[in-house]
């Protein structure tokens, strides 16, 4: 009942304004069938692309940033977010476990961008697979455009995500994601061109995805090349240009 009132007194605060504004498809679905009725799905959605385009490839950069020496010849898998279950961590660490029975395990190393109560033990499963687990934190955010830069791909198993900010910021440094078909990451994710996604909570779609990036390079160098042509769209610039034309557009209808 107390779910039923909440639920009514908040679509009738928002049916109220002129304009309920989303930038997720998903969300978009989730406020209409609540009988939101003024909803408009436009892309507002902005990041500091030049960074990430501007962040190069350096020799030696692990070594000489992060003391992890020996990685220029491995494929560099990284993580970025949270170390939270949300994030579909217990998912990830159960796949690996697969994945060993995949490919060469040293033949990769894993970077884990990010901080959360699931640390330890993200830390100590993965260390019975692989010594080439490397756990960086959290580090500043001008050092993330780099860190993408010098990985070969980005992975996440979040379904719950409405965009998906690291999967546009590692599009914008040129590698491509895996990622479930779940989510607001499909918005982004072109699979088979940008990037790679897997069934939801299926251990046998993500690992084969990974194995396809890890074992062709020349798939990950074509796929990173079409990811940054798929983020030019999410450019400040674009962004505040739609949001000042929908209060333009508005203004001309009360005026």
């Amino acid at each position: 009942m107390l779910q039923l009132i909440f639920k009514k007194s908040f679509v009738s605060i928002y049916n109220q304004y002129d304009l309920t504004l989303v930038s997720s498809s998903i969300t978009y679905q989730k406020i209409v069938s609540m009988e939101i009725k003024n909803a408009m799905y436009v892309n507002f959605h902005g990041f500091d692309i030049e960074k990430f385009e501007s962040a190069t490839i350096t020799t030696n950069f692990w070594e000489s940033n992060y003391q992890i020496p020996n990685l220029d010849n491995k494929v560099k898998i990284v993580f970025l977010g949270r170390l939270t279950e949300d994030k579909g961590w217990k998912f990830t660490l159960d796949a690996f476990v697969r994945l060993q029975q995949l490919v060469n395990i040293e033949n990769i190393s894993i970077i884990i961008v990010g901080d959360g109560p699931m640390r330890d033990e993200i830390s100590n499963r993965l260390a019975q697979a692989t010594n080439l687990v490397y756990l960086l934190g959290r580090v500043p955010p001008e050092n993330v455009p780099n860190i993408l830069k010098n990985s070969d791909f980005h992975v996440t198993a979040s379904e719950k995500e409405t965009r998906g900010l690291t999967v546009l910021e590692a599009f914008a440094a040129g590698i491509p994601v895996v990622a479930p078909q779940a989510g607001g990451v499909t918005e982004n994710i072109e699979d088979g061109k940008n990037g790679l996604l897997f069934t939801p909570g299926n251990q046998e779609s993500f690992c084969e995805k990974l194995k396809l990036l890890i074992e062709d390079s020349n798939l990950r160098i074509k796929m990173g090349i079409n990811a940054k042509e798929s983020v030019a769209k999410y450019s400040w610039d674009n962004a505040v240009a739609n949001l000042v034309k929908i209060w333009q557009e508005q203004i001309l209808l009360k005026s």
